[in-house]
């Protein structure tokens, strides 16, 4: 799903209120507590507001990312009242009675920014599926007996890139990533071939 299915479900919770006889409430809509984009509907007796904000889920072993569409009842108590010029009043958006939550997390993302989503249980096989690629690429696989002349060149790369003076044979590792690239281990240093 992309964000333009969001603006999509976004105009038509909108538009489901607009049907049952809501009209604007543009009054109530100055100012912004963050969120992406807010719009106040009323009735006459009540304010309802549909609103689109970001969250973020930070986890033990996950954190997600996402889109809330959510619409509530304003709390008419904190002097507000529907279809009036004065502006001073504030909807305060942590502070609505909320009728519906939609929620559309972050399951990845292109190349040029471009963000997709879906469900819950979406983002989390996205999450699992990019965790072993992370652990795959650096993941060292050790060779098969390397040949005399491989020793040489490893000896030459530990004396030369890693310092090391005399070269102890035993502690020489050759191993190939999953990139394909050699990288040559001596006791606690590696170095990476080109």
């Amino acid at each position: 799903m992309k964000y333009a299915d969001i603006n999509k479900r976004y105009t038509e919770i909108i538009s489901e209120y607009m049907a049952t006889g809501y009209t604007l409430n543009s009054s109530t809509m100055t100012g912004s507590q963050g969120e992406t984009a807010s719009i106040d509907l009323t009735d006459g007796k009540e304010i309802i507001r549909v609103l689109v904000s970001r969250f973020s889920d930070w986890g033990d072993k996950a954190s997600f990312e996402g889109v809330d569409i959510i619409a509530g009842r304003a709390d008419l108590s904190e002097r507000i009242t529907p279809n009036n010029d004065s502006t001073w009043g504030t909807i305060w958006n942590d502070r609505l009675q909320v009728l519906k939550k939609e929620r559309f997390y972050q399951v990845g993302e292109s190349r040029h920014g471009s963000k997709f989503y879906g469900t819950q249980e979406e983002a989390e096989a996205a999450y699992l599926l990019r965790f072993q690629r992370y652990k795959s690429k650096r993941e060292v696989k050790a060779q098969a007996a390397p040949t005399e002349k491989m020793l040489d060149v490893a000896r030459r790369v530990v004396r030369e890139k890693l310092g090391v003076k005399r070269v102890d044979s035993a502690d020489v590792k050759i191993a190939r990533n999953s990139d394909g690239k050699y990288v040559v281990g001596y006791r606690s240093k590696a170095y990476q071939l080109h």
